[in-house]
C-alpha cells in the first residue's frame, strides 16, 4: 500500500483539455502573468535541449508547430523527477528525456494544473486499516504523520475543491440544474476572479501605472479617474498580493465574502471586517508556505549532515560524489516534502513561483521585444526583477546563498493591519467587479451583481461602509447551509479551521516557539500583542507549564460514535436538542413604515399625546421586528456551530487517537488550540470525546458512572450515596436512552446535558450488561467540578472559615450550595419590596424624586417576585468573584426571567421596558448579598482592587508572576483611532500597542478575576504534572476535572494536595513585594487579615470537588 493519504483534490478532466495549437499559443504567450496561480514552469524550459527559452517563446506569435513540439518535448511526470532516496528534483536539464508515448505519463501541462501531484491515492479508510500497515508501531506513526502534515496544510480550499469536482461532474453529465445554487454560483466566480488577480499581480511586479479594471470605483465624484490612489495602494500592498497564486486568493476571496455575509444577513458585512478577514485568511495560508518552507530547509540540512558523515573523504579533506555539487546549488524548495509522502501542492512553498520567473528572466536578460499581456503594457525586465528579489528577500529566499543563517518561522512579523486593510479592500473591489449572479426569476436577463457596496447610516451622525450579497443568493447559501449535504464553511471559523484535532501527539513545548502542530505556527500564550508580555515569557522560567501543557496535549482521545450517531439524526430530522438548534427560523414581524415628520411644537395638546403615543408604537414595532432579526441571525450561528462540531467529529471519527494540543492565554489558563471540537466546548462536544484508552471500572467506577449522570441530570445537590441511588431509581429510563433513544420515553433528552448524559447512559448499561463490571473496559471521562470555584480560591487566600464554608472547603455530610443560600436571601428581600405598602398615590403624575424611586423597586419587585429560582442567580453569583458588571449581571440574570416570563405567557417584547428595570433591580439586589456573605472575599477583591489603582494610577500595566512562574502582563490599553485610506473608502482602525497609556479604568476592574483566574490555572497545571507522574490520565476544562471512573478517588485526593500545596504559600505577601520590588515609587496597602481556615480540611472535605 502507498503510504501516501488521500483527500478529495480536484483534478482537470482530460477530455476538457483544449489540446489544439492556438490553445498551446494562448497559454505560453500569457505565462509570464499565469506563473504565479498555474503553471509554475519557468525553468523546465532550456534553450541547450533545442526549444529556446519561455521569454523566446513569447515572441513567436504565428509558429505555433515550433511551440507544440516544445511543449511536447518536456511532458513527463513529476513523480519521475524526485530523486526517491531524498526527494530531491532531479536536473531539471534533463527533462526532455522524457516522452509521454514511451512513459505513458500525463503532459507537464497537465500536472501542473492539478492541486496536488499524487495520482490513484489510497482512501484515507485505507490508510488507518491495520492489516494494510506493517506490523511496527513506526510505521503506522509514520504514516500518521504524514497525515498530520497533510490535515495542517489544508484550507478553505478543501471545500471549494469539492464544489469544482461537482461542477465538473454536473457538466459532463450536462445536469447543471441538479446542483445547489449556491454551488453553481462559488464554481462560475473562481474564473474570472483568478484572472483578474493575476493582471493586479502583474501590474505590481511589472510598475504599470493603471488599474486593472474599468471599475465604477476608478472615477470619483466628479467623474476624474482615481489611478494614481489605485497605484499607489498597489504599490503598497503588491507586494503580499504576490505571494500567494492567483488562484487560491481567488477561493479565499471568495469563500470569506460570501461567509462574512451570509453571516450578516441583509445589513451585510462592514467594508473593514470583511476586508481583515480576507487578508487573514491569506496570512494564514502564507504562514503555512512558510512553515513547510522551514521543515523543508530543516530536512535538507539534516540531509547534508548525513551526507557530511557518510560520503568519503579525500586526502585534502572534500568529499568525493557529493551530490549536492553535482546538482548545482540551487535551492530545490518544493519538494523536499515529497519523501515524506506529503500531497503538497506545488504552489503551497511561498514565492517560489517567483523566483523561477526571475531566474528565467535573469538566465536570459529579458532584453526588449516582449508583447503585451492582456493589456497589462509591455515587460520590463528590470522592474519586474527588483521587485521580484525584494519580495524574494523579504521571504527569507536567498538566490546569492550568501545567507548560511537557518530560517526560522521568528524571521516573518505578522503583517500590519494597515497593509491588511489595503489588501483587503483591494481584492473586495475586484470582487464586486467581476462576481456575478443568474437567479432562476430572471432568466434570460443579464447577471447581477453577486455582491454591492452601499454605505448605510449606523448610528445618528455616523455611516458605515457595507458589502451584501445579493438577496436570491442570501436565501440558497442559508438554505444550503442546513442541508444534509452541506459543505458550507461557516462565517467568522475560517481562520481557525486549519487548527483541527491531531492524529499524532502534539510537539512538546520546551520554548516558547516550537510547540503544538507539526508545521502550524501556534503561540504559546495568547498575549493579545502586548510586547511586554511577548518579552517577559521569552525570559521566564516556565518549565513547570510546559510539562503540564505538555501532560494535557499527550491523552489520546477518541470519538463517541453513539453520540454523533444521535447527534446526527437529531440534526438530519431537525430535532432540536441541547447544541442541535431548530432549522426552523422564527416568523418576523414586518417592519413599520416610517412615520411621517411632524413639527411637534405646533400641535395641541390632544395632538401631542396622540403622536407620543403613535411614536412609542412605531419604536415598539421596530424594536419586535429587530429583535426577531437578531434571534434568526443568533440561529444562524448555532447552525453553524453544530454543523463545524459534527463535520469535525465526522472527520476524525474513524481514528483510533486523536490529540488536542494545548497552550495558554495571558493569565496563565490553558486552552485547547482546536476552536470548534474539544473538551472546552459545550455539552455536545464533551460527549463527542472520549478517552482513546479503556481502562476496568475497579470496584467503585460504576459507582462513580452513576454520581456522574446524576450531576449531568442536575441532580448534584445530595452526596455522592444520594446521586447513585438516583440513577438506580431512574434505571428504566437509562435502558430506555440506550435501547431506543428516539423512542416515546425521551428522559434523557431532558437533562441538563442531555448528549453527556446519553454517553453514560451507554456506559452504564454497557457494564451491568456485561456480568463483570468490576472487569468491564470503560473509557469515558468522569467529571469531578469545584464548587463556585473562584469563591473557593478566595475563602482560601484570606482563610476565610465561613466562605470556606459555603463553598465545601470543609468536613461536611452534605454538599454546600452557594447558590441556594444567596437565592434563600435574595427572595426574602425581593418579597419585602415587593409587598411594601406605599404612601402615596402610584398613578399620581405629581410624584417626587424619591417617591418615583420607591415606585420603581416596587413595580421591578412585583414583576420578578415569584419567578426566582437557583438558575437566575446562579451565574451572577459564579462571575461576581470574577468582576461582573453590573450590566453583565443584569443580562445573565434578563435572560432567564424572559424564559420565565414567556413560560407564564408574558409578551416580553410589549414589557422589555419593565423587563429590562426589574432585572437591573435583582442583579443589583444579588450583589448586594453576595457582599455581605461572603465578606472574606470581599476584603481580598477590595485590597487587590486598591493595589491596581495605585499601579494604574503610575501609569503602568498590571504585572505579576503566577505561582507557577507564568510573567502576567495586563494588555488593557487606550485605543488610538486612525485612518487608512483604501480604493473603496477611508477606514478607521484602532491601535492599541504598548506605546500607548494604559487604560487605567480596565486595569483596575479586571485585575482581581485575572489574579483568580492565575491561581486556578495554577492548581490546575500542578494537579496535571502529578496525575501525570502516577501515570493516569487526566484534562480539565478550568475547574472541572476528568479521569477514568476507576481513579477518581486518587485524582480526589491529588487535586486536594495541590490546592493545600499551592495555599500554604504566601500568595498575597508574596505578591506584595514583587510589586514592592516592581513599583519602589508606590506605598501598598498591608495585606488583609487572615482568618481562620484550616486548610488541611480540605483533605477530608469530600465535597470540595464534586
Amino acid at each position: 500500500m502507498s503510504t501516501k493519504p488521500s483527500f478529495d483534490n480536484i483534478y482537470e478532466d482530460e477530455d476538457e483539455v483544449d489540446n489544439s495549437d492556438e490553445y498551446q499559443l494562448k497559454w505560453v504567450k500569457q505565462a509570464p502573468l499565469d506563473n504565479f496561480s498555474k503553471y509554475d514552469n519557468f525553468v523546465q524550459y532550456d534553450s541547450n535541449n533545442g526549444g529556446g527559452s519561455l521569454l523566446d517563446l513569447i515572441n513567436k506569435e504565428d509558429d505555433a508547430p515550433a511551440i507544440k513540439k516544445q511543449l511536447d518535448r518536456v511532458e513527463s511526470s513529476m513523480m519521475m523527477l524526485l530523486n526517491e532516496d531524498t526527494g530531491e528534483l532531479l536536473d531539471v536539464g534533463n527533462m526532455t528525456q522524457y516522452d509521454r508515448t514511451e512513459s505513458g505519463q500525463e503532459s507537464l501541462l497537465e500536472l501542473l494544473d492539478a492541486p496536488d501531484i499524487y495520482q490513484d491515492e489510497e482512501p484515507l479508510s485505507e490508510l488507518l486499516d491495520e492489516e494494510t500497515k506493517d506490523d511496527t508501531q513506526s510505521a503506522k506513526y509514520k504514516d500518521l504523520q504524514r497525515l498530520q502534515l497533510q490535515l495542517e496544510i489544508e484550507s478553505t480550499q478543501e471545500a471549494v475543491e469539492r464544489y469544482m469536482l461537482e461542477l465538473k461532474s454536473a457538466r459532463a453529465r450536462s445536469d447543471h440544474a441538479s446542483l445547489p445554487g449556491i454551488r453553481r454560483a462559488l464554481g462560475s466566480w473562481y474564473e474570472e476572479l483568478t484572472d483578474a488577480i493575476e493582471l493586479e499581480q502583474w501590474l505590481y511586479l511589472n510598475g504599470d501605472n493603471k488599474t486593472s479594471t474599468e471599475s465604477q470605483f476608478n472615477l470619483d465624484e466628479t467623474g476624474e479617474g482615481t489611478k494614481p490612489k489605485t497605484v499607489k495602494d498597489r504599490t503598497i500592498y503588491g507586494p503580499l498580493l504576490c505571494l500567494i497564486p492567483a488562484r487560491k486568493i481567488a477561493v479565499l476571496v471568495a469563500h470569506t465574502a460570501l461567509s462574512c455575509t451570509v453571516q450578516d444577513q441583509e445589513m451585510g458585512s462592514k467594508v473593514v471586517s470583511l476586508a481583515m478577514n480576507i487578508a487573514q485568511a491569506m496570512e494564514a495560508e502564507v504562514n503555512v508556505s512558510r512553515a513547510l518552507r522551514v521543515r523543508a530547509r530543516e530536512r535538507r540540512a539534516f540531509n547534508s549532515d548525513i551526507k557530511a558523515t557518510t560520503s568519503e573523504i579525500d586526502d585534502n579533506g572534500h568529499m568525493l560524489n557529493d551530490q549536492s555539487t553535482i546538482d548545482g546549488s540551487l535551492e530545490n524548495e518544493e519538494v523536499d516534502l515529497s519523501s515524506e509522502g506529503i500531497a503538497v501542492d506545488r504552489w503551497v512553498y511561498t514565492a517560489t513561483h517567483l523566483q523561477r520567473f526571475l531566474d528565467e528572466i535573469s538566465r536570459k536578460g529579458g532584453s526588449g521585444g516582449q508583447q503585451s499581456l492582456k493589456g497589462a503594457g509591455r515587460v520590463k525586465p528590470a522592474v519586474v526583477r527588483k521587485r521580484c528579489q525584494d519580495i524574494l528577500l523579504s521571504e527569507g529566499f536567498d538566490p546569492s546563498g550568501e545567507n548560511k543563517k537557518p530560517l526560522s518561522m521568528e524571521d516573518f512579523v505578522e503583517w500590519d493591519p494597515v497593509l491588511k486593510v489595503k489588501l483587503g479592500a483591494s481584492l473586495i473591489r475586484l470582487l464586486l467587479d467581476h462576481t456575478t449572479f443568474s437567479s432562476d426569476s430572471n432568466r434570460g436577463s443579464p447577471p447581477e451583481p453577486a455582491f454591492s457596496y452601499a454605505r448605510k447610516k449606523t448610528g445618528e451622525m455616523k455611516f458605515n461602509g457595507f458589502v451584501s450579497i445579493h438577496p436570491e443568493l442570501l436565501h440558497l447559501a442559508t438554505t444550503d447551509e442546513i442541508s444534509s449535504d452541506s459543505t458550507f464553511i461557516p462565517p467568522r471559523a475560517m481562520a481557525n479551521t486549519k487548527c483541527q484535532p491531531m492524529v499524532v501527539p502534539p510537539k512538546d513545548w520546551t520554548d516558547v516557539k516550537g510547540g503544538g502542530y507539526e508545521i502550524l505556527k501556534v503561540d504559546f500564550m495568547r498575549t493579545r500583542h502586548c510586547k511586554t508580555q511577548k518579552d517577559a515569557i521569552r525570559n521566564a522560567d516556565l518549565s513547570t507549564v510546559f510539562k503540564g501543557l505538555n501532560m494535557l496535549g499527550n491523552i489520546p482521545w477518541a470519538i463517541n460514535h453513539k453520540v454523533l450517531d444521535a447527534a446526527e439524526k437529531c440534526w438530519e430530522d431537525g430535532i432540536s436538542l441541547g447544541d442541535i438548534p431548530s432549522r426552523v427560523d422564527f416568523e418576523v414581524p414586518p417592519l413599520p413604515e416610517p412615520m411621517d415628520y411632524v413639527d411637534y411644537h405646533s400641535l395641541s395638546e390632544e395632538e401631542q399625546k396622540l403622536h407620543i403615543e403613535a411614536f412609542k408604537k412605531h419604536k415598539d414595532a421596530t424594536t419586535k421586528h429587530l429583535r426577531f432579526k437578531q434571534k434568526n441571525m443568533d440561529l444562524h450561528s448555532l447552525r453553524c456551530s453544530a454543523m463545524l462540531k459534527l463535520n469535525q467529529a465526522k472527520k476524525f471519527k474513524d481514528f483510533e487517537e486523536v490529540f488536542f494540543p494545548y497552550n495558554v492565554d495571558f493569565r496563565g489558563r490553558a486552552y485547547p488550540v482546536p476552536p470548534h471540537l474539544s473538551i472546552v466546548g459545550s455539552d455536545l462536544c464533551r460527549a463527542l470525546l472520549t478517552f482513546a484508552t479503556p481502562k476496568p471500572l475497579g470496584p467503585n467506577g460504576l459507582k462513580w458512572l452513576k454520581v456522574h449522570l446524576a450531576n449531568l441530570a442536575g441532580a448534584d445537590k445530595m452526596s455522592f450515596e444520594g446521586r447513585a441511588q438516583f440513577t438506580e431509581d431512574n434505571m428504566d429510563n437509562v435502558r430506555a436512552a440506550v435501547d431506543d433513544p428516539f423512542g416515546e420515553n425521551n428522559w434523557w433528552m431532558k437533562l441538563d446535558d442531555p448528549f453527556q448524559g446519553l454517553a453514560t447512559c451507554h456506559e452504564i448499561i454497557n457494564a451491568i450488561d456485561s456480568g463483570d463490571p468490576e472487569n468491564y473496559l470503560c473509557s469515558l471521562p468522569v467529571h469531578m467540578d469545584g464548587s463556585c470555584n473562584g469563591l473557593q480560591h478566595y475563602a482560601a487566600l484570606g482563610r476565610d472559615r465561613d466562605g470556606g464554608k459555603a463553598v465545601n472547603l470543609c468536613i461536611a455530610d452534605e454538599p454546600q450550595d452557594v447558590y441556594i443560600g444567596v437565592m434563600h436571601e435574595v427572595i426574602r428581600r425581593v418579597a419585602e419590596d415587593a409587598n411594601e405598602m406605599l404612601d402615596f398615590d402610584e398613578n399620581s403624575s405629581d410624584l417626587t424624586k424619591k417617591e418615583k424611586a420607591l415606585l420603581k423597586k416596587a413595580k421591578s419587585a412585583r414583576l420578578v417576585n415569584g419567578l426566582i429560582d437557583r438558575g437566575v442567580v446562579k451565574r451572577t453569583v459564579m462571575t461576581s468573584v470574577y468582576g461582573v458588571t453590573y450590566i453583565g449581571a443584569r443580562n445573565q440574570i434578563e435572560e432567564k426571567i424572559e424564559e420565565k416570563l414567556e413560560d407564564k405567557g408574558y409578551d416580553i417584547d410589549e414589557i422589555e421596558p419593565e423587563i429590562n428595570t426589574s432585572c437591573g433591580y435583582l442583579a443589583s439586589l444579588t450583589m448586594e448579598v453576595m457582599g455581605q456573605k461572603f465578606k472574606g472575599a470581599r476584603d481580598t477583591m477590595d485590597w487587590l482592587t486598591a493595589c491596581a489603582r495605585l499601579i494604574a494610577a503610575q501609569g503602568q500595566p498590571v504585572a505579576f508572576i503566577s505561582p507557577i512562574g507564568v510573567p502576567v502582563v495586563q494588555p488593557y490599553r487606550q485605543k488610538r483611532p486612525f485612518t487608512v485610506v483604501t480604493l473603496l473608502q477611508n477606514v478607521v482602525l484602532t491601535n492599541d500597542s504598548d506605546m500607548l497609556p494604559v487604560h487605567r479604568q480596565r486595569q483596575v476592574s479586571a485585575f482581581p478575576p485575572n489574579y483568580v483566574h492565575s491561581l486556578d490555572s495554577s492548581h490546575m497545571i500542578l494537579t496535571a504534572i502529578e496525575m501525570q507522574k502516577r501515570e493516569l490520565y487526566f484534562s480539565a476544562v478550568h475547574d472541572s476535572y476528568w479521569t477514568h471512573p476507576c481513579d477518581i478517588e486518587e485524582m480526589n485526593a491529588i487535586l486536594r494536595e495541590s490546592f493545600i500545596n499551592l495555599y500554604n504559600q504566601p500568595l498575597l505577601q508574596d505578591l506584595k513585594k514583587m510589586w514592592e520590588l516592581r513599583y519602589p515609587s508606590i506605598i501598598f496597602p498591608d495585606c488583609p487579615e487572615l482568618g481562620d481556615l484550616d486548610l488541611d480540611d480540605v483533605r477530608s472535605a469530600p465535597y470540595f470537588f464534586q
